[in-house]
């Protein structure tokens, strides 16, 4: 994955000829194991921004996506992209595949212990 952690390491992916950058700003804060702490979703979103600026300063038709720390929902995402130039997506894996999956099995075993047995004579 072509993840960069900085503006200068966005630079460096698109000066060795990556043709798309993920913007990354850190563990997904998100779900039962989510880092404890990140960036505020303003603050990743101004990251994701340096680290875009930098990549398409070196390469201007380079692809690039965001990704990780506070950015865990399709609304987390929708605000970046939303207040960023040149971000071209989302770059999922924890919010596409292991938050759902606690959530839907958080959700089933909320129904199951809410059954009540019936009364038996």
């Amino acid at each position: 994955t072509p993840y960069a952690f900085t503006p200068e390491e966005a630079a460096a992916m698109a000066g060795a000829g990556a043709d798309i950058v993920v913007a990354h700003v850190g563990l997904t804060t998100a779900g039962s194991i989510g880092a404890a702490t990140s960036l505020t979703l303003e603050d990743a979103t101004s990251a994701v921004q340096a680290m875009a600026d930098a990549a398409r300063a070196v390469h201007p038709h380079i692809l690039v996506l965001c990704h990780g720390g506070p950015i865990a929902t399709p609304a987390d995402a929708a605000y970046v992209l939303g207040r960023t130039r040149g971000v071209h997506g989302f770059y999922g894996a924890s919010s596409m595949e292991r938050i759902p999956v606690e959530v839907a099995i958080a959700d089933c075993v909320r129904e199951f212990t809410s059954l009540r047995l019936p009364e038996c004579d």
